[in-house]
């Protein structure tokens, strides 16, 4: 009977060997170029992304980014600017133009077609990138760009595809634009005039932001990797950390909202759960506010400016329109703190009756 081994012989570190420059180089060409495949699978993705986003299905949505091509057009950009092609990077970077066009109007089409009233939360949920999501697309980018030079590995590039989620931003972008300028979007139940912009400016936003972060990330993946001559690529390079470093402006004033929305929410988690004298500001109706229930509360925030709608539970006639406004002064001051200047808030009363039946048989 064979032993065990010793642990040097259990425990090993096995290097993956790497493409060589020719044969990425071969593999980013193909990639680089517009082709049938590349046409059909991107307006297949954006079908399906857009339908998914209209029907509000996230399962939906991730098989359009499994679909989607866009991905390798992009990293055949990265790695045109990498070794210094310029032909390989303009080739690239007109393939994905007209890739985006061509979800956005796809998108468009869809959406004119069905002619939806309203924005569900999967659309929503697109509009207000932050720097968290750039984050996501370096950190992807990454391992995606990695993964093209191991042969062994390179089915990851799916994974970062779902990761990153090129399409369904730019068809958020395509539903936007099919809204007019009377649509009125409805977040939860708020009825918002004038959202139209938000949505195609916010949606375009995100996937600028990963466009460019997986630019940046990539690039810089393959010249650790021995791809290409930081001397050659600088100028590629410096531009890409330049558009890295505008888009961090809109995307960190996005983040700080965020973070606001973010406490708001923990306040009324506070509420939920009973604990409301620091909101209320009265801890001598606390037996009271035992029998309150909030069933909705809905926070958006923009330009340190706050939409708040609330809906409570209570018995019929418990509580009085000067108790609510107690309330709706505890929730300004709360918001106050957190630097809030415009505040708006909607309180809104479900009764609840209690009847009592006997019965003697």
């Amino acid at each position: 009977m064979e032993g065990i081994g010793r642990p040097s012989d259990l425990i090993s570190f096995h290097i993956d060997e790497a493409l060589s420059t020719r044969e990425l180089y071969k593999g980013r060409e193909t990639a680089s170029k517009l082709s049938v495949a590349y046409l059909v699978l991107l307006i297949s993705a954006a079908a399906i992304a857009t339908l998914g986003l209209l029907a509000n299905s996230s399962a939906v949505i991730i098989g359009a980014m499994i679909v989607a091509p866009l991905m390798d057009p992009i990293l055949s950009m990265a790695f045109g600017i990498a070794i210094s092609n310029r032909t390989m990077t303009t080739r690239s970077l007109l393939t994905i133009l007209i890739g985006c066009l061509l979800v956005i109007g796809t998108s468009w089409t869809i959406a004119s077609i069905i002619d939806i009233a309203q924005v569900k939360s999967e659309v929503w949920n697109r509009i207000t990138p932050n720097l968290i999501d750039l984050g996501v697309a370096i950190a992807a980018a990454i391992a995606g760009s990695f993964s093209l030079t191991r042969a062994r590995i390179s089915n990851s590039i799916a994974g970062v595809a779902i990761a990153v989620a090129l399409v369904p931003p730019l068809c958020v972008t395509g539903i936007g634009l099919s809204f007019g300028s009377s649509f009125i979007a409805q977040i939860g139940r708020n009825n918002l005039p004038g959202l139209t912009n938000q949505i195609a400016q916010g949606s375009f936003l995100l996937f600028l932001a990963n466009l460019v972060g997986i630019a940046i990330s990539s690039i810089i993946i393959f010249l650790i990797l021995g791809y290409g001559s930081l001397l050659k690529c600088w100028r590629g390079l410096m531009i890409c950390l330049a558009l890295v470093g505008i888009i961090c402006i809109p995307l960190s004033s996005s983040l700080n909202e965020f973070k606001l929305k973010y406490e708001l929410e923990s306040r009324f988690a506070e509420f939920k759960e009973g604990r409301i004298e620091r909101v209320t500001a009265s801890s001598s109706q606390g037996s009271t506010w035992k029998r309150v229930k909030m069933l909705y509360n809905n926070v958006i925030i923009s330009d340190k400016t706050a939409r708040v709608e609330v809906i409570l539970q209570a018995p019929e006639s418990l509580l009085q329109e000067s108790e609510l406004m107690r309330v709706n002064s505890g929730f300004i001051e709360e918001m106050r703190k957190l630097g809030l200047k415009d505040i708006q808030t909607d309180i809104r009363v479900i009764p609840t009756q209690m009847f009592k039946f006997h019965s003697n048989i």
